[in-house]
């Protein structure tokens, strides 16, 4: 099943790169060449870990001119753009650049009566995508009935407005609260949103998953996942509510009412928005993963198709003692990790949430994680740290920190929160509603505190020159970078040692389990470092060499790549450039080489 799911990947990679010869294709190409990524999406980068490879300073005094930003919506933050250029977007529909160091630049209104309720994302042309939100009352149905619409809307860098896409319809509008995130893959570049829509039938809530090419058409719209009213939580509200916090008359009610008491003591944490959605690129090659939360209890995996612009569902996970709180994070080793709160039942099986919790692992690396449980309910994105450990924070400010699935510390902090934390290589960042704490990202030592009030509700960011951004209060603090550090030419991923992985986390100090593999693994055809094609003789002079040479050969590159059995493979004599595993070349005219092998665990 998984070499068969292996080939039709490969299949559907080569169909793509002839696609792209087509004029439609054609449209959606951008230079495959272009600065690292900086904090371009709502969590750093698309697969949401919430890291950036450069040094900070602790968040000790900000710059004095921290600007005023109207209301910023709950989960909503800056993204940054290689340059170090900042964009925000509030609930008075306005997008707002600001240089560096907060020095405001322009700002362009999306539209009369349009809320922007998410972080926007930079594009790799520097095309800043926004997506705003529209509520009104349908007069031409009888009766009336209340809608909800969102707008993509595309922005240059220096302001000019590029245009603007209508969310498709479904059942009367649709809309969303999640950030865009950009998915690539050779050579194209997507916008992906997940929206929520009114289901064909009443009380049924649709999540669909929708794809932009950067020229604003729609790629692509698709049916994710459907949630349908069990039973009923406190107060007679659907235990399902959250995702629908556009749709009138609940949304509007049960997501914006009482915002003046989040964080409070004893006021409980204030619903965040629907999630957006991860994207992991594997660098050993393939099409991007995507994965869905729906905010309820299902985790969708998925991959894109470019031959066919449609989404296809590689997996699914549900959990029914468990609300998928966070959009998820994915790792290096394709485990990704959602934050949860558990389920409780009354006597008659209303459901709702516990206000504890902890994270649950899901695929596309389907070897099996125990949850952690025992933890305060979690709505941030978890956040890796440089040593591959993981940062969780809870909504009632405790913050977690985990080496492979164990605790490594808890910390109590002050407040209440639903951001996720950031991380540099040197420092974490977390926000809750009393202060904005900094810790040692080695020793995990609490380095330096700001007090304020109303944070908690916007994640703190990281500029690729060492600056950090965070929201309280509908103001933007700026703390500038270490003073060792070069203020210009400095880009994400460009400076510091590699960024350990491997395991489900790794940790420099405390030993790690073996890195997490995929099951098996198809090489059509095998290369060597120097990528030619793989010999498959022993002797260079063996070209009429039999199995046992094939097998040992296959064996030994499954070995270098982590795997411990090579159960197929696929040999042909061709007019190539062949290279043994040490190094040497074939001489002859043609060479034996593999055409396929597959590794297996």
């Amino acid at each position: 099943m998984e070499e068969t799911l292996l080939k039709y990947r490969s299949r559907l990679q080569r169909r793509a790169t002839r696609a792209l010869r087509g004029a439609v294709a054609a449209a959606f190409l951008i230079a495959t060449t272009g600065p690292a990524w900086s904090w371009q999406t709502a969590h750093g980068k698309p697969d949401n870990t919430g890291f950036v490879d450069v040094e900070t300073a602790p968040a000790k005094s900000p710059l004095a001119n921290a600007p005023r930003l109207g209301s910023i919506a709950p989960g909503a933050g800056p993204v940054i753009a290689p340059d170090g250029t900042v964009y925000i977007g509030n609930e008075q529909g306005k997008l707002m650049s600001f240089k560096p160091d907060g020095t405001p630049g322009w700002s362009r209104e999306v539209g009369r009566g349009q809320t922007i309720a998410a972080s926007p994302a930079i594009g790799s042309d520097g095309t800043v995508y926004v997506v705003s939100v529209t509520r009104q009352t349908d007069d031409q149905v009888d009766p009336a009935v209340k809608r909800v619409d969102s707008t993509l809307h595309r922005f240059n860098s220096t302001g000019g407005y590029l245009g603007q896409t209508v969310f498709p319809d479904h059942n009367g509008g649709g809309g969303t609260t999640a950030s865009p995130n950009l998915w690539r893959f050779n050579g194209v570049e997507l916008v992906m949103v997940p929206a929520v829509y009114r289901g064909p039938v009443g009380g049924m809530i649709d999540i669909r998953l929708l794809a932009f090419s950067p020229g604003g058409a729609v790629v692509a719209d698709q049916h994710a996942t459907s949630i349908t009213a069990e039973t009923t939580g406190g107060g007679g509200v659907p235990n399902w509510y959250i995702p629908i916090c556009l749709l009138p008359p609940i949304g509007p009610v049960i997501c914006y009412a009482g915002l003046g008491g989040f964080g409070a003591p004893g006021s409980g944490p204030m619903p965040p928005p629907l999630p957006g959605v991860g994207i992991f690129t594997n660098p050993q090659g393939g099409t991007p993963w995507i994965l869905l939360s729906d905010h309820y209890k299902d985790l969708v995996g998925l991959t894109f198709s470019l031959a066919d612009n449609k989404f296809y569902e590689a997996f699914r996970v549900h959990e029914n003692n468990r609300y998928m709180r966070s959009a998820p994070a994915i790792l290096s080793n394709l485990h990704a990790i959602i934050g949860t709160e558990d389920i409780e039942r009354d006597y008659d099986g209303n459901q709702s949430g516990a206000e504890k919790g902890g994270i649950v692992f899901s695929g596309p690396n389907l070897t099996k994680v125990a949850p952690v449980t025992g933890l305060q309910e979690i709505y941030g994105s978890p956040t890796r740290l440089k040593d591959g450990r993981v940062g969780l924070v809870g909504a009632r400010g405790e913050l977690t920190v985990l080496n492979n699935v164990t605790v490594a510390g808890k910390f109590r902090l002050p407040g209440a929160s639903i951001a996720s934390a950031a991380a540099s290589r040197t420092h974490l960042f977390v926000s809750t509603t009393a202060a904005l704490h900094t810790f040692d990202a080695t020793s995990l030592n609490e380095v330096a505190k700001l007090d304020w009030t109303g944070g908690g509700m916007s994640p703190p960011v990281i500029g690729p020159l060492g600056h950090v951004y965070a929201i309280a209060n509908s103001s933007l603090f700026v703390f500038p970078p270490p003073l060792n550090l070069p203020t210009t030419g400095t880009t994400s991923g460009t400076t510091g040692g590699p960024v350990l992985g491997g395991g489900v986390f790794q940790d420099s100090g405390v030993p790690a389990p073996a890195p997490a593999t995929p099951q098996s693994q198809s090489y059509t055809p095998p290369l060597t470092a120097n990528n030619n094609r793989l010999f498959a003789c022993e002797k260079l002079d063996g070209d009429d060499c039999g199995k046992g040479d094939h097998r040992a050969i296959a064996a030994a590159f499954c070995a270098k790549s982590g795997y411990a059995q090579a159960p197929q493979f696929d040999v042909d004599s061709k007019k190539v450039k062949a290279e043994t595993l040490d190094g040497r070349y074939c001489s002859k005219k043609k060479c034996k080489v593999f055409e396929e092998i597959v590794c297996a665990m």
